[in-house]
């Protein structure tokens, strides 16, 4: 029996791709904080209740599994406790790098250019053991700590598809950690109740602290009494104490650091709902305001999610341009191509749906009532958009 242990989205993504392509002799043990409701992200409690899957306890889960899958696990897994299991675990990180926590934020802060997933076997030691497989990716240099952790979200869902028979049959080759460049996070290496931003730095470490601490779900930066989302070094060079507000605007402020001076955006979410009608250079002045170009409001609704529902079609490409993911859904999974949809039929302009599609959209995308773009349309509907 195959024992799935876990939360969030990751968990519920390789729930439902069991469910889709394997017989049903496997179980869920959820996370203590599992509430069994959907939030930002997708209760694993709550998705196994509604399809039928059992759940049980890590104790039973000791005695009964034959394979054990941790994702985003949050109690510590004994592997000599087994009874016959096979335990394997996804870290985020390129093992022996970052190991333990934070590993959304840590590799930003070191300004580290690529990161990755690790799917490794389970031992007594924290991320210590054998390695199955990895696969990397690029950090860039707009990516945010809730960006890194989409990009893990994504990049460990692809590699468990891919290697889930070999999972569940054993056919698996493992290396040994290196000893070289292998690093350890501990839930104590950041405290958030005393978060603050060192001023007393370079313009660029201040921007990669900015980023490397937004995550809109969990934490924003605060400096100065406001919260702080996006950083531009100017080109003046800082001739004054680091840390003294040079100018006051009503969306910035200016600073003084190290070296050059910076310009710090305040949050602006409230206004998220403008880019349904704004220009493509408005868009670019309203993204200061946001944790980039995928950040969301707490409907998840993101700045691509509303300019293509209200069919603003040169944003939408404007945004693309600007890193923004085609594929990307709110809290239910409902889709940019399926917002478009709507926009399409409603005004009989096709144009932004057929682009989003030319351009890679899912149309095979499910929302998290598992249905298609297709399921909401009428025969009618799907000749005009010609959707087979």
């Amino acid at each position: 029996m195959l024992v799935l242990a876990g939360k969030n989205n990751i968990a519920v993504n390789v729930l439902d791709y069991l469910l889709e392509n394997y017989n049903d002799n496997f179980v869920v043990v959820c996370n203590q904080t599992d509430g069994g409701h959907h939030g930002w992200q997708r209760s694993l409690k709550k998705t196994a209740l509604d399809k039928g899957v059992r759940e049980i306890s890590l104790e039973e889960a000791y005695e009964q599994a034959s394979v054990f899958l941790s994702l985003e696990f949050d109690k510590i897994v004994r592997p000599e406790k087994f009874k016959k299991a096979r335990a394997y675990n996804i870290h985020f990180s390129l093992l022996p790098k970052y190991k333990g926590m934070y590993t959304s934020i840590w590799p930003l802060l070191n300004s580290e250019i690529s990161s990755g997933v690790t799917l490794h076997e389970i031992d007594s030691g924290i991320d210590t053991g054998p390695i199955i497989e990895q696969r990397e990716f690029s950090i860039t240099k707009h990516d945010r700590a809730r960006d890194l952790y989409e990009k893990y979200l994504t990049t460990s869902f692809e590699l468990i598809k891919e290697r889930l028979n070999d999972i569940i049959t054993g056919n698996l080759s493992v290396t040994t950690q290196a000893k070289d460049y292998s690093t350890y996070y501990s839930k104590q290496s950041l405290d958030f109740s005393k978060l603050e931003v060192d001023l007393n730095q370079t313009a660029f470490f201040i921007a990669k602290q900015i980023y490397s601490f937004s995550f809109r779900e969990y934490q924003l930066p605060l400096i100065k009494g406001e919260t702080i989302v996006e950083a531009e070094i100017l080109d003046a060079r800082s001739t004054v104490k680091p840390g003294t507000i040079l100018d006051k605007q009503a969306d910035f402020y200016d600073l003084a650091t190290i070296d050059f001076d910076i310009r710090l955006y305040f949050d602006r979410i409230d206004r998220i709902n403008e880019f349904s009608t704004c220009t493509a250079d408005q868009a670019s002045r309203l993204l200061k305001g946001l944790c980039g170009v995928n950040d969301r409001n707490k409907n998840g609704w993101s700045p691509i999610i509303i300019a293509a529902y209200h069919g603003n079609i040169d944003v939408v490409k404007f945004l693309l341009d600007r890193g923004a993911n085609i594929n990307d859904c709110n809290n239910n999974g409902t889709s940019v191509l399926m917002y478009a949809k709507d926009f399409s039929i409603q005004s009989g302009n096709k144009e932004l749906f057929e682009f989003l599609v030319s351009n890679g959209a899912d149309l095979s995308h499910k929302d998290f009532s598992g249905k298609q773009l297709i399921d909401y349309l009428s025969e009618k509907e799907k000749k005009f958009l010609s959707v087979k």
